[in-house]
């Protein structure tokens, strides 16, 4: 299933469920954004050794057969320009007797930020939760990746608590946030 949009410009936006056939393009897809994005956020010691752990074809290819996780890429004009995965196999701290779906990855390349892919990617996310008769939307965002915790509020997210993650040797404050379907 493919869904389509034009942006502002008229340039055509579409987004995919991806296959194992995308373990490739997705490592690179995460690998550059990665980078630009923790990078600028002083990020350094430990992006090489995440991005080996979780950003290489292996992880990605098993990740992607799996059932329970589901990978879907954004091109504009035919050039990928980012990707989301989710998952339903975790269920979040202080969400207790609702049907959940985490937003584990939005990435959109840096250059292509602005042009509505993260947008649409949202709005596929959210209209895909409430067929499937989830209840909540929840992701878990480092508070230092101020520009990503502004779009996830300008999406209709909410912080609802807050947690640790332990990013090997460093200890990052986190936001839990959730968008609630009322389905």
């Amino acid at each position: 299933m493919a869904f389509v949009f034009s942006n502002s410009m008229n340039q055509t936006l579409e987004i995919v469920k991806a296959t194992t056939t995308d373990a490739e393009l997705i490592v690179s897809l995460a690998r550059r954004t990665f980078i630009d994005t923790y990078s600028e956020l002083g990020i350094r010691n430990n992006m090489g050794r995440y991005m080996e752990e979780y950003f290489n074809v292996e992880k990605v290819s098993e990740e992607l057969a799996r059932e329970d996780l589901h990978f879907y890429i954004a091109r504009l004009q035919d050039q990928p320009v980012g990707f989301t995965k989710l998952r339903n196999d975790r269920m979040p701290r202080g969400i207790a007797d609702k049907r959940c779906l985490e937003i584990e990855r939005i990435y959109i390349l840096k250059e292509f930020q602005g042009n509505s892919g993260g947008k649409e990617l949202m709005n596929v996310i959210k209209k895909m939760a409430r067929e499937s008769r989830y209840q909540v939307i929840w992701l878990q965002i480092w508070q230092k990746n101020e520009k990503a915790v502004q779009f996830y509020r300008k999406s209709g997210f909410v912080v609802y608590e807050t947690t640790v993650f332990n990013f090997y040797d460093e200890l990052h404050d986190d936001f839990l946030l959730r968008y609630d379907l009322y389905i």
